[in-house]
């Protein structure tokens, strides 16, 4: 009669267990390297983080009202482009509000000089001031605000988003 202490499942466990341990701490380490490198899941290096100092300002510009859709940051030559497709003929030579001249400093060079913001929701013609153009109602409103010192920039209010504003940025 033979007797099995069991020595030789106990080592096999032991080694498994270890090597489970290992791959999970592998793993864990990975992650948490990804979220913390630039432009990982966790890093303030994404579009809507920049962006983020206006969203007030859009949000007051709607009265708070319809869902944010989309936020990215934008040059002159989109917000032109942007414009014309909501069907406004020849954008306006100055902004609404003008952004106070202010010396770059190097912390600044991250930070987009526009950003658009897109709300959709039910906007009848009057019910945003600024919009462009004047007394004209739709689901969509496009506010362009300067992001250095929030000011606003542009408001457009159209029924469909125009195809320049549908790029692969963030959407909601």
């Amino acid at each position: 009669m033979t007797v099995s202490f069991g020595f030789r499942r106990s080592r096999r466990s032991r080694a498994a267990r270890r090597g489970r341990v290992l791959a999970g701490a592998v793993l864990a380490g990975l992650a948490v390297a990804g979220c913390a490198a630039p432009g990982g899941g966790a890093s303030a290096h994404n579009d809507v983080d920049r962006c983020a100092a206006v969203l007030p300002l859009a949000s007051e510009v709607v009265h708070g009202k319809g869902t944010l859709s989309l936020v990215r940051p934008i040059n002159k030559r989109d917000v032109d482009a942007i414009t014309r497709e909501a069907g406004v003929a020849s954008p306006p030579a100055a902004p609404l509000t003008k952004q106070p001249v202010a010396s770059p400093s190097p912390a600044d060079a991250s930070i987009p000089r526009a950003c658009l913001i897109v709300y959709r929701g039910d906007y009848p013609a009057g019910s945003i001031p600024s919009a462009l153009p004047p007394a004209v109602s739709g689901q969509y409103a496009l506010i362009v605000a300067w992001v250095r010192r929030p000011a606003l920039y542009r408001v457009l209010v159209t029924n469909s988003l125009p195809t320049s504003a549908k790029r692969s940025w963030w959407h909601f």
